[in-house]
């Protein structure tokens, strides 16, 4: 079952990153960054449950465009525990991402893969994304 992600939901997702990524982040940052994502208004985090644990979960947000007809949607996190991995859970987490994004009209949606884990640009270039080389970078000094 997918379905928005709580602040009840917190734990099990930061558990789930941590298996996942392979230098997470410190919990207390990964905590206040969900916390944020589930309160604003321009982002949204689903989880999908199996059997009453989350076995996955998708981040991602609207970025208003003045410039283009359309908004653009930007997948910021897309994981599924490795035990799930076989069961297309990606796909549907990813599947309820385009569906919520395009009802706020997005036309377009971006994803920056993964690099150091092989199968997660592979996963994208299978659900109908192209490589573009079109993005610049600019770190911000804090």
């Amino acid at each position: 079952m997918i379905r928005q992600a709580t602040l009840h939901d917190i734990d099990a997702i930061c558990a789930l990153c941590v298996r996942c990524q392979p230098n997470p982040l410190p919990l207390s940052q990964m905590k206040k960054t969900l916390t944020d994502l589930i309160h604003a208004e321009d982002a949204n985090v689903l989880v999908i449950e199996l059997c009453g644990l989350v076995a996955g979960v998708v981040a991602f947000n609207l970025i208003l465009q003045l410039d283009k007809s359309n908004h653009l949607g930007r997948i910021s996190t897309i994981m599924v525990d490795e035990h799930f991995r076989d069961m297309t859970l990606g796909r549907q987490l990813l599947s309820a991402a385009e569906t919520y994004l395009l009802a706020r009209g997005c036309g377009h949606i971006e994803v920056v893969p993964s690099y150091h884990k092989a199968d997660a640009q592979s996963f994208y270039l299978h659900c109908g994304f192209q490589l573009t080389p079109e993005r610049l970078i600019k770190a911000l000094a804090a």
